[in-house]
C-alpha cells in the first residue's frame, strides 16, 4: 500500500521534470533569440540552441518513461 510520503515524492519528482524541461526550453529559446537579434549565428547561440534541445528531448524521454511504466516492479513477490 502506498503511503502518503511516496505520493509526495512521486509529484515532486514531477515538478522537477517539469522545471527541468521548462529550463531547456528557455535556453533553446534564448539561443534562438540570441541569432534574431543578431542576424548572423555564432558558436555560443548554436551551443545554447543545441543543449537546450537535446535536455528538452532528453527530458521528455525520461518523463513518458516514468509516466508510461508499469507501476509494479517485476521481481515482487505479489
Amino acid at each position: 500500500m502506498p503511503s502518503r510520503t511516496d505520493e509526495l515524492l512521486t509529484s515532486i519528482r514531477y515538478l522537477l521534470f517539469i522545471i527541468v524541461f521548462l529550463l531547456g526550453l528557455g535556453v533553446a529559446a534564448l539561443g534562438d533569440l540570441a541569432v534574431a537579434v543578431r542576424g548572423y549565428t555564432t558558436g555560443i547561440s548554436t551551443a545554447a540552441r543545441s543543449i537546450g534541445g537535446v535536455v528538452v528531448l532528453t527530458e521528455l524521454g525520461l518523463l513518458f518513461y516514468t509516466v508510461l511504466r508499469p507501476n509494479g516492479s517485476q521481481d515482487s513477490a505479489n
